[in-house]
């Protein structure tokens, strides 16, 4: 199969790899970019998240921007991340004991939900995130009974697609993602989204897609994996 990652750069290294080991052919066309939000205004609104009870990164991109900044990880914040990629660069950045949600329920629901039961009720919780933010982790946490405080420290571009390469298959990280996927494409191709919150954004456009079990490299292995014996419909289809 011809494959296209659409994850921004960072992120799943080591899928195209594995895929490639497969005998796949594997072209990193990614759909969005994240960029940091260094300003004095958004320096100053993440600041005020420093030394609030708890503090909830809902990405990889959170973190990142957060390091940005020069803000501190140690400030004796309790820290949650939603996954295991999340966690692992919180720890990279320095930090420890990063309580994550199950490995079933890496969404934003499944955070709120590890968030609240580890005690977070009445409690401020810092929510360091971006601009295309989805707003279920905030409603989740205050009709929990938290104090969600968001402050938006990166931004989320699109990024222009290929449009002269075809692909049998599309791997989407991500509802930004969903959204710049062009219509034709999607139509064409056989989609798998990572995790049940891109799988609904994609059903929101009004597609089908295969949903991986979470944003993970496995999980993506196994669900394009998959795939493979559909290729050749895809293939015709795309006139490759």
């Amino acid at each position: 199969m011809r494959i296209a990652l659409t994850h921004s750069g960072g992120r799943l290294e080591a899928l195209a790899p594995a895929l490639r080991d497969l005998g796949h052919e594997v072209v990193h066309a990614p759909l969005i970019a994240t960029v940091p939000l260094v300003d004095d205004a958004t320096k100053r609104a993440a600041a005020l998240l420093v030394g609030l009870p708890w503090r909830c990164y809902p990405s990889r991109s959170a973190v990142e921007a957060w390091s940005a900044l020069g803000l501190p990880f140690d400030d004796g914040a309790r820290l949650a991340a939603v996954g295991n990629g999340t966690a692992a660069a919180l720890a990279a950045a320095g930090a420890d004991r990063v309580l994550t949600p199950q490995r079933s329920a890496s969404t934003a629901a499944g955070l709120a939900s590890a968030v609240l039961a580890a005690g977070a009720r009445g409690a401020a919780v810092g929510l360091v995130q971006g601009r295309r933010a989805r707003p279920e982790l905030e409603t989740r946490l205050r009709d929990g009974g938290a104090l969600p405080h968001p402050v938006v420290v990166y931004d989320v571009v699109s990024v222009p697609w290929r449009s002269d390469v075809g692909f049998d298959a599309v791997l989407l990280a991500s509802p930004s993602a969903v959204a710049a996927l062009p219509d034709d494409l999607a139509r064409r191709s056989h989609l798998v989204a990572l995790g049940p919150t891109t799988a609904a954004a994609v059903r929101d456009r009004g597609w089908s897609c295969h949903q991986a079990s979470e944003p993970s490299v496995a999980a993506a292995l196994t669900a394009l994996t998959r795939l493979a014996p559909r290729a050749p419909l895809g293939a015709r289809e795309l006139g490759t």
